[in-house]
């Protein structure tokens, strides 16, 4: 619960000199207790997990697809293989498919403008490629049966396709995979944007009655919900009000108090993390250097406290935050845990508070019905939005899938969780995990070199090989051959091989991309492992493009199988 130094000092009007002449503001440490760890429980009275129905004979799809750039190629391979999946569940007579962005703008930031391109609010997207509105999806969402839907499965898959295809790669590059579930299906107040109070603290304006019209519509209290995530990178959005209200700062492209600028003389650098962060995380001793009280440390008297130019780079800020940083100002994991399994949530008021003027840390109380497992849900911000009636959907009824960044060779048959995440991610502690799943912008210790442009490595490797990012991007979790080269020019930043870089997806010669790729995606798949048997886990790299995800759209067929009620 610290106020950060890098707010901007001349707007506040407070003044404070580190003594090394760069400006802080801040609590000290022991103002009070110290950021949760990522997945921190739920404060307050013992909230408990829905218990309810564990079968039934409606179902409702979500698919949250990430439109950053690069993932047209696995949204094609998604379009392509939804149709095994909506076989499956049209038996029951009565579904409903919806397709959500993973784009929520700059959270208060300004890295990702509020136009509908980087700020989708997690609405339901409708669009085919061309962008007109699909028919059969005018209210936002398609639907099998039932009063309302067609009876002609092969139009619903077709309609399914035309959306996925219609997402495109335009979106935030700062992914809100997580959040974006969430806000569609359980934020029981659901902002309409996010501004700034009088202290320079992240807060939140209107409820996005849009939002609340979609939901009412789309999700029924007693059908079997079933969230798809694909994505190829991990979640990388701030909770605006983290770290003393100030975690809307890592969504900004000149980092508040900074004046250590990149190379592109338009951005600069975030605050660097003390000594203790490199090797121990979790210690009392990790923190920021934006803390006054930090001053005295080594790394906090290098720039002013700030990273050099070259040392980090925007694109690469959401990953190893607390080692990097000394501070992680992304929401905790227990909030999407405990939005997939517990009757009571937080609204807006309930996720930090305000004491003696220092905003706490996330504190997720649970004073709300879940939207999720409530039996009526409300249209307007006019309508009580929090006290709502408990319906009958047990947590059994909700299954999430993350098709992410992850050796296929890690997910196939019984899973070994710690060579996917380490020893204990709770605690930073990476023992036991595969080379393949640390995200670095160095290359990894147990994956093949650095190579010539064009020399892909050995395909037994999940990447081939590491490269040299310039520590501009992050190495790969896994890679996968396109089902065509694909020609690649300056103008277009979703392509991987139009400079003179080598990544392990280029031909040899300058301009040709053989292989898509993945990075590691650690929150998702924490989130998956936390929920048990309603988790499910599967690579976006295929290993055979051709048959794409059939085989997750099988495995997500058989979790769902015994979950429903079939029409006679």
């Amino acid at each position: 619960m610290r106020s950060l130094a890098f707010l901007p000092l001349a707007a506040l009007g407070l003044f404070a000199v580190h003594c090394g002449g760069s400006p802080y503001v801040g609590v000290g440490p022991d103002a009070a207790p110290p950021d949760p760890p990522a997945d921190g429980g739920d404060a307050g009275p013992e909230n408990p997990d829905a218990e309810g129905a564990t079968t039934a004979s409606k179902v409702d799809v979500l698919l949250v697809v990430d439109d950053s750039a690069s993932m047209s190629d696995k949204a094609e391979i998604l379009a392509g293989s939804i149709g095994r999946l909506a076989r499956k569940v049209a038996p029951t007579g009565d579904v409903h498919l919806g397709v959500i962005s993973t784009s929520l703008g700059g959270m208060g930031g300004d890295v990702c403008g509020a136009n509908d391109a980087h700020d989708g609010r997690a609405h339901l997207r409708n669009t085919e490629a061309g962008g007109a509105v699909v028919p059969a999806a005018k209210d936002g969402f398609l639907r099998f049966g039932g009063a309302l839907g067609t009876d002609d499965v092969d139009a619903f898959v077709r309609d399914a396709e035309a959306i996925v295809r219609g997402i495109g790669q335009s979106g935030c590059g700062l992914e809100a995979q997580l959040e974006s579930a969430y806000r569609f299906l359980v934020q029981p107040d659901p902002w309409q944007s996010i501004t700034r109070d009088e202290k320079n603290r992240g807060a939140y304006a209107g409820v996005d009655e849009v939002l609340l019209k979609q939901r009412a519509a789309f999700l029924r209290p007693d059908s079997l919900v079933v969230v798809v995530l694909l994505s190829d990178e991990d979640d990388s959005s701030a909770d605006p009000r983290a770290v003393g209200g100030q975690g809307w700062a890592f969504m900004t492209k000149q980092f508040p108090g900074s004046n250590v600028f990149r190379a592109d003389g338009k951005t600069t650098t975030a605050p660097r993390a003390t000594s203790a962060c490199a090797t121990n995380p979790g210690s009392a001793d990790c923190d920021s250097c934006a803390l006054a009280a930090s001053k005295d440390d080594p790394e906090c008297k290098k720039n002013g406290g700030f990273y050099g130019p070259n040392e980090e780079s925007l694109n690469v800020r959401f990953f190893d935050m607390k080692r990097r940083f000394g501070v992680d100002p992304q929401f905790p994991l227990a909030r999407y845990t405990g939005g997939f399994t517990k009757v009571g949530v937080p609204n807006r008021d309930g996720e930090h508070l305000i004491v003696d003027g220092v905003m706490t840390p996330y504190l997720g109380a649970t004073d709300c019905t879940n939207p999720l497992f409530a039996s009526s849900l409300p249209t307007s911000a006019n309508q009580d939005l929090c006290s709502l009636p408990r319906g009958p959907r047990g947590k059994e009824l909700v299954l999430f899938a993350v098709i992410g960044g992850v050796p296929e060779s890690l997910v196939a048959g019984t899973i070994d969780w710690t060579k996917i995440l380490g020893a204990s991610p709770e605690t930073y502690d990476r023992t036991g995990v595969d080379p393949h799943m640390i995200p670095s912008v160095t290359p990894r210790d147990g994956v093949p070199p650095p190579a010539p442009r064009g020399d892909n490595g050995d395909p037994v490797y999940p990447v081939g090989r590491d490269w040299d990012t310039a520590s501009e991007d992050l190495q790969y979790a896994c890679t996968f051959a396109l089902p065509a080269p694909r020609t690649c020019t300056l103008a277009d930043p979703s392509c991987d091989c139009a400079g003179p870089q080598a990544p392990p997806l280029c031909g040899a010669a300058e301009g040709v991309q053989l292989r898509g790729k993945a990075y590691p995606s650690i929150r998702q798949l924490r989130v998956a492992k936390a929920l048990g048997d309603r988790g499910l886990v599967s690579s976006i790299c295929p290993r055979d493009v051709t048959s794409g995800y059939a085989g997750t759209m099988a495995a997500l067929g058989d979790r769902i199988a015994p979950r429903l009620v079939m029409r006679k």
